[in-house]
């Protein structure tokens, strides 16, 4: 293979390589904030899962989302795999695809790391969007709001009535971390079952007292923050939901922890991806240093 046609396929390879690299980082980019968010295809394959099998696995879920929505690339780096790999037959060309799949690797591996990080920080940029627990509460009566009305996000002390008999169990887990949570809705009296649920409050576990769930009515209130999870739990015990129910956190640092684990959890993939680059090049720098000292 001639000089000029060996660097054609090496650009091609380079630019398939950033291709791939991107709509791979865009693609999971994307289904994790439908994950974080509940919305979009995750959660209709996250309500078909809870309808067909009882359970939603999330981790399941986004893998093959991500695979699903690949396949065009997929199948088109399969043909170009095939192709590079009939003009690469010749024995005088196996220096040159072993060290460039190493370079291709490489690459691969240093441009998801970015990407990884990028999403990582866009995660905690999200964090500047959300409500914080600054300044004085605003007091909230249930009872008094209107269909129509807006609620500011932010401190707030909610008036209503904590439904205890309706307590859902949320557990969630982030690397070796892992917290459990229970909500309630909150609605303007004891008898507004059939109301649609708008407020829903944190319920503090205290076991050293007689009533071991005692409902938080002051902390950060923020618009449909309720977890996926828990809204489908409630739909299938024919809780009447509004369609972005308020949830009203004991503190910031509640609100936040998702947002801080999924960039923990990226944070850890730029930093083993950035690795594997790293060793990458030194194990080809080390290749050609033998392959050199091999044809002297």
């Amino acid at each position: 293979m001639g000089q000029e046609r060996r660097n054609g396929l090496d650009r091609q390879k380079l630019i398939m390589g950033w291709i791939t690299g991107l709509w791979f980082g865009l693609v999971a980019a994307l289904f994790a904030w439908q994950a974080s968010a509940y919305r979009g295809f995750v959660e209709m394959l996250a309500e078909w899962q809870y309808a067909r099998l009882g359970h939603y696995y999330p981790g399941i879920t986004f893998v093959l989302l991500c695979l699903f929505f690949s396949i065009p690339l997929l199948l088109w780096l399969v043909v170009l795999w095939r192709r590079w790999k009939r003009e690469e037959t010749k024995p005088a060309d196996i220096r040159g695809a072993v060290l460039g799949f190493s370079r291709r690797l490489q690459r691969f591996c240093a441009v998801t790391a970015i990407l990884a990080a990028a999403v990582a920080l866009g995660s905690l940029m999200v964090l500047l969007l959300l409500p914080d627990d600054a300044g004085a509460p605003r007091v909230v009566d249930v009872g008094a709001l209107g269909p129509d009305a807006v609620v500011p996000e932010g401190r707030a002390t909610l008036r209503g009535h904590a439904d205890m008999s309706a307590i859902v169990r949320f557990d969630e887990q982030a690397l070796l971390m892992h917290r459990r949570l229970y909500f309630a809705p909150l609605r303007s009296s004891g008898h507004a079952e059939r109301d649609d649920a708008r407020f829903f409050v944190e319920v503090r576990e205290m076991a050293h007292l007689k009533s071991p769930f005692v409902p938080v009515m002051s902390g950060v209130l923020a618009r449909g923050a309720l977890p996926g999870d828990v809204r489908n739990l409630y739909r299938g015990a024919r809780v009447h939901l509004d369609d972005r129910p308020w949830l009203l956190y004991r503190d910031a640092a509640q609100l936040r922890w998702r947002y801080y684990m999924i960039a923990a959890q990226l944070g850890v993939i730029a930093v083993l991806l950035g690795l594997a680059a790293r060793l990458e090049a030194r194990r080809r720098r080390r290749l050609e240093e033998r392959l050199e000292a091999a044809m002297v």
